[in-house]
């Protein structure tokens, strides 16, 4: 059946729900809404009411538009924690690319885009191929059991993102433990303000580090620069921090897991490693690891399949159930890397789309294929419905561990 237009008259907002069915599918009352109609009246955590897009088309062209400009506000979620984490970061937030629009966002986005081009991460693929490889080894010399996410799906981005940015491995905590901090729903907003003061402090100290004692690496380079200033560097630094490791070691736990639980899959991928690019997108697609896009708010009436959102409503789009519109791809639920995946929106799509996405890739691919290479008999340790799975109030879909054998 296809989708249902919705009119002006949209039904009673709702609240935006969370919860997966069967480990990765959209939750049922979220799938029950994308049927409907595409667009719907949304619930925020503020007490606003603004707008959920579901649908794939839809969901591009919103991400698209320069009418619809990025804020920092959740549809579910405590708001208070975001008034104390404003607060601890002390305007920070300056630095921090995907909530800017231009000129700002133009400015900020190449003062460190050329890093991030897919030529420049290809140099960086030996790298990568190197630290997996590393870790295989200790895995390896370990023996089963093993808990995938710190010891490979976590160790993985943690390391090349301090690489990158020109710090030791051993700083990782100090980024690390807010990331965990701000996904934690049962964290309070003092927990939250101590370890993102801290982490504030930090990216200021690293800062300074780089003007003093210049590197070879990208902090060095823009401290260096005549972009940015100390505190959007400083900005900058905290989103590349967070942004660099976390949702990366999602897509490489998720995507070894939704592998382990298909066998044939695995097998396949064992078989046949040369197609990790195919499996890799498909994933990506399949997962949506970040649920829903950041809010835009309008800064004019927009229509939008039959819905006029009003200037200054709020307009959020759910990734989730955007890259499972059977309108754009056929058996949505089923993981086929034959479909030719790309396209999805996993990283978003237009101006604000993911800056590390090449990045990205590249670790999820050399994991997954050094995975199946070095334990083609891997196995869950664990059966599927003990394992810890939760989507944080951020829109962050996660596995907290991931055991296994072999």
């Amino acid at each position: 059946m296809g989708r249902q237009q919705p009119t002006t008259t949209a039904t009673a907002p709702v609240v935006l729900p969370l919860g997966r069915e069967g480990l990765f599918d959209p939750p049922a009352a979220l799938a029950a809404l994308a049927a409907a109609g595409a667009v719907r009246r949304l619930h925020y955590a503020d007490g606003q009411v603004g707008w959920l897009v579901t649908s794939y088309d839809a969901a591009r062209r919103v991400v698209a538009d320069r009418r619809l400009a990025v804020v920092m506000a959740q549809p579910v979620g405590d708001s208070a924690t975001q008034a104390t984490f404003d607060e601890a970061i002390g305007g920070l937030d300056d630095g921090f690319v995907s909530l800017k629009e231009p000129p700002d966002h133009t400015r900020l986005r190449r003062a460190v885009a050329a890093r991030f081009t897919p030529g420049r991460v290809a140099e960086r693929r030996a790298r990568i191929e190197a630290i997996v490889a590393d870790l295989l080894d200790a895995i390896e010399r370990s023996g089963p059991p093993a808990d995938l996410r710190p010891a490979f799906a976590l160790a993985i981005p943690s390391r090349v993102i301090c690489e990158l940015l020109g710090v030791p491995a051993s700083d990782e905590h100090r980024f690390l433990h807010p990331t965990e901090v701000m996904l934690d729903s049962a964290a309070t907003p003092e927990r939250t303000a101590a370890a993102f003061r801290d982490f504030a402090d930090y990216v200021r100290e690293v800062v300074a580090r780089k003007h003093a004692d210049p590197r070879d690496d990208l902090l060095t380079d823009l401290a260096h620069g005549d972009d940015l200033d100390d505190r959007e560097l400083a900005g900058m630094a905290m989103e590349l921090f967070i942004t660099g490791h976390e949702t990366t070691a999602n897509a490489i736990a998720l995507g070894t897991l939704a592998l382990l639980r298909d066998r044939d899959a695995w097998r396949s991928l064992c078989a046949d490693p040369a197609l990790i690019e195919e499996w890799s997108e498909e994933l990506l697609r399949h997962l949506s690891i970040v649920e829903q896009s950041f809010t835009r708010v309008a800064s004019e009436d927009v229509e939008l399949d039959g819905v006029t959102i009003r200037a200054g409503e709020r307009v959020t789009v759910s990734l989730l159930t955007a890259n499972r519109d059977p309108a754009r791809f056929a058996e949505p639920d089923e993981l086929r890397p034959d479909r030719g995946a790309r396209g999805h929106l996993a990283f978003g799509h237009g101006i604000h789309k993911c800056l590390g996405q090449h990045l990205a890739r590249v670790e999820l691919q050399v994991a997954l294929a050094g995975l199946a290479r070095r334990f083609p008999t891997l196995r869950l340790a664990e059966p599927v419905e003990r394992l810890p799975l939760e989507s944080a109030d951020v829109g962050v879909y996660r596995a907290l561990a991931l055991p296994v054998s072999w």
